[in-house]
């Protein structure tokens, strides 16, 4: 409520949008298949943890990911103080974990066959979802040191 509202006349979708989200998809999708071929290494033993560790993976990385795109401008601590007041994303947040926690450490599991991960290896797919995505805001930064310099 801050800003001004969009104007009516441009493209939900533009060239500039569409990029951002397909390099922001593309590190998504290398730090999860990055992370499923280092937990593999070679043996198929290791295949249900991969698989469980790049689903984790991609699910935090989804949810860090309304964060960081929620605003061009403000940062994801901002955001996520202005969304914290927002009961749907706390319903969205609470729920995609409990899915992903039903599906790791119910008989979902071997269903899916995927494995329950430990405690390390859940709190790393957390960690890794963080940084595939939280990278944008250093481009953020820039960007922003850029206008300001651009003013003076």
């Amino acid at each position: 409520m801050h800003r001004k509202p969009r104007d009516p006349k441009e493209k939900l979708l533009n060239a500039k949008i569409l990029s951002k989200s397909i390099l922001q998809g593309i590190v998504i999708f290398a730090a999860s298949f990055g992370t499923y071929l280092i937990v593999l290494e070679g043996s198929s033993d290791n295949a249900p943890v991969a698989r469980a560790m790049g689903l984790a993976i991609i699910m935090f990385a989804n949810l860090f990911l309304v964060q960081v795109n929620s605003s061009d401008h403000d940062f994801a601590v901002q955001s996520i103080t202005r969304l914290a007041k927002d009961k749907v994303m706390w319903a969205v947040n609470i729920g995609t974990v409990v899915a992903l926690l039903l599906i790791l450490y119910t008989p979902l599991c071997g269903f899916l066959k995927l494995t329950p991960l430990s405690m390390g290896q859940f709190f790393a797919a957390v960690g890794i979802g963080a940084v595939a995505v939280l990278w944008y805001e250093v481009i953020k930064f820039i960007k922003k040191r850029k206008r300001v310099r651009t003013k003076c």
